[in-house]
């Protein structure tokens, strides 16, 4: 003896329920964006390899420059919002033309690459140092940096 059990279904409730789960499975879930975010980059008088790579030519003197990996790998992501530069220790030793020099052959070029590219963070150059070369001076600050600031904190 053979018993066949029927199971009773409606052909208009099934259709709609076979897509869904089919839809449930093909879609992963809503990707969330990464927050944009910030990243900050230190150097110091005597390493300034987070910010440009100097490449001695090999006839001659002559030396080239570009931007560093990093901050190429930095400003390609879409998620980063901002890429700051932050000097670290002491700048007191620092001539006014070294305060040129630092601006023309270290930090414009990263600040020319990419507008994400900001300065932050004080420079603690010599005093009168950087009243020497007023048009410097306003660019560091024009950039986001701050010149002798916890100097000038303690005088007012």
């Amino acid at each position: 003896m053979k018993i066949k059990k029927t199971i009773p279904y409606n052909i208009r409730k099934i259709l709609p329920m076979i897509g869904i789960a089919g839809a449930s499975l093909m879609m992963g879930g809503c990707q969330k964006e990464k927050p944009p975010r910030d990243i900050e980059l230190t150097f110091t008088k005597d390493d300034v390899s987070n910010i440009v790579l100097i490449h001695p030519k090999e006839q001659g003197t002559v030396i080239s420059r570009e931007v560093s990996d990093i901050i190429k790998y930095l400003d390609a992501k879409p998620d980063i919002r901002t890429i700051y530069l932050i000097p670290h220790d002491d700048w007191k030793n620092v001539s006014a033309q070294d305060i040129t020099d630092l601006r023309n052959n270290v930090l414009s070029y990263a600040i020319d690459y990419s507008p994400k590219v900001r300065g932050r963070g004080d420079f603690n150059f010599r005093l009168g140092q950087a009243s020497n070369v007023p048009e410097d001076s306003l660019w560091y600050v024009k950039h986001g940096w701050t010149i002798n600031e916890y100097y000038n904190r303690q005088q007012h």
